[in-house]
């Protein structure tokens, strides 16, 4: 939580400076909520492994082998503090999606082929975002582009296996088991675009596309006891490269 409080206090700071700032109508409060699709861009970037056991998994970098996140949907909410008719900061708040996780590539020398699962699980991300915006023309224009710019916090948790690689016969065999599996918080710089369109003097329709350049890193152990090599234990870490578009349509009040 302390990178998120470092992230909010110099909006914060902004606001109490901006404090006796207005727009021409006197309304410097708009929230809305909407839809949001978001589509991770990244692509896998290889798992490099230790391994107490030769037999079972070579100590090494697998270059073909690696994981990505799946596009999902989610409800989001934003509130923004309207400096004046041009300039605004904000926050984006959104229910936390679930993004499966696709494996590629193959892991244990080649013995656990990733492409066979649908997704190897699941995992839940709260990614709050602070936001600074430049608007185009007066507040109460009716058609009103803007672009923007921002800081994310990613925080990974409750993250859950999919049955399918639990019970692949290969850790079956082996009285195998993935343990001890982490995905790391991080903090990424947002850049969008979108554009409001006021239905009337209070409501209006927003949408707009955003790109996060987010990765991330995630370790797991695979252990278990071979019939012929004995136990072994393989560590494994790579990096996540998720870089999503997200598009937002929403609806909005201003007050």
């Amino acid at each position: 939580m302390n990178k998120l409080t470092y992230m909010i206090a110099p909006v914060a700071l902004a606001l109490v400076s901006a404090a006796h700032a207005e727009t021409t109508d006197g309304k410097t409060i708009a929230v809305s909520a909407g839809w949001a699709h978001i589509m991770p861009q990244g692509s896998k970037q290889g798992v490099y492994s230790t391994s107490n056991n030769k037999l079972v998994s070579s100590t090494g970098f697998t270059s073909d082998a690696g994981f990505d996140l799946e596009k999902t949907n989610t409800a989001e909410f934003k509130i923004d503090y309207l400096v004046n008719d041009n300039v605004s900061l904000g926050l984006i708040l959104g229910v936390p999606p679930r993004l499966d996780i696709k494996g590629e590539g193959s892991l244990l020398s080649g013995k656990l082929n990733l492409d066979k699962f649908s997704k190897v699980g699941d995992i839940k991300v709260y990614s709050p975002v602070i936001t600074g915006k430049y608007h185009f023309g007066a507040v109460t224009n009716k058609f009103r582009p803007y672009i923007g710019a921002g800081l994310m916090y990613a925080h990974f948790s409750d993250l859950k296996l999919d049955s399918g690689i639990q019970n692949d016969p290969l850790l079956k065999a082996t009285n195998g088991s993935i343990t001890n599996v982490k995905v790391k918080d991080a903090i990424a710089p947002v850049a969008f675009l979108g554009a409001d369109y006021n239905v009337n003097k209070d409501w209006f329709i927003t949408a707009s596309v955003s790109y996060v350049q987010l990765d991330t890193h995630a370790s797991l152990n695979v252990s278990g006891k071979h019939p012929l090599a004995g136990s072994y234990n393989v560590q494994g870490d790579t990096k996540i490269e998720i870089n999503p578009i997200v598009t937002y349509l929403g609806f909005g009040f201003r007050f």
